[in-house]
């Protein structure tokens, strides 16, 4: 009798600890879910001001074609202005939303495919979330004006225009370069 107590002691503990070693791994297992979302909650997306991105982008292109006309023989104290039309196109990658229905022999159809509106985000290394980036276009230039010593010479003048409408697209009409006094 006293062997049959002990056995089933025995069980009863060994269900108890498995018991315990079961919840042990669920609460495990739900640890990181618990700490990735109060993550993503304090990360929430911040854009840039666009003013100021258009700002950096005109200031950088101004700096590198004011440096590579300065190197046009008979050039030289080169100043430039960029105008900016726009202030470009981002694309970001939205959810779906698609419409599928059983039909009678157990397949799928789907209906209709939507975006929701909703922005698709990925996963960070930090934990957060950020927008899926499609494609970006840079900001159109709707005029450029280039102040130099050198260019009243009407073929110093000619290079200069020339090397603009190549380096940045522009129509000769979007060009003004002037002798700078």
């Amino acid at each position: 009798m006293k062997a049959e107590l002990t056995e089933k002691l025995k069980k009863i503990m060994n269900t108890k600890r498995l018991v315990i070693i079961c919840m042990i791994g669920i609460g495990l297992l739900l640890l990181p879910d618990l700490f990735v979302s109060k993550k993503q909650e304090a990360a929430p997306l911040i854009a840039e001001s666009t003013s100021q991105n258009h700002s950096v982008y005109e200031k950088e292109l101004e700096a590198r074609l004011s440096s590579i006309l300065s190197t046009i023989r008979g050039v030289s104290q080169v100043s430039v202005m960029i105008t900016l039309e726009d202030g470009g196109e981002t694309y970001y990658a939205r959810n779906l939303k698609s419409d599928a229905k059983n039909t009678a022999d157990g397949s799928l159809t789907e209906d209709s495919n939507q975006t929701d509106g909703s922005l698709a985000l990925k996963n960070e290394a930090g934990g957060g979330q950020s927008p899926i980036l499609l494609k970006s276009q840079t900001p159109k230039i709707s005029g450029v004006l280039v102040t130099a010593k050198g260019v009243g010479i009407p073929s110093v003048q000619a290079d200069v225009i020339s090397a603009v409408r190549a380096v940045l697209d522009v129509p000769i009409h979007r060009v003004e370069v002037l002798e700078k006094a």
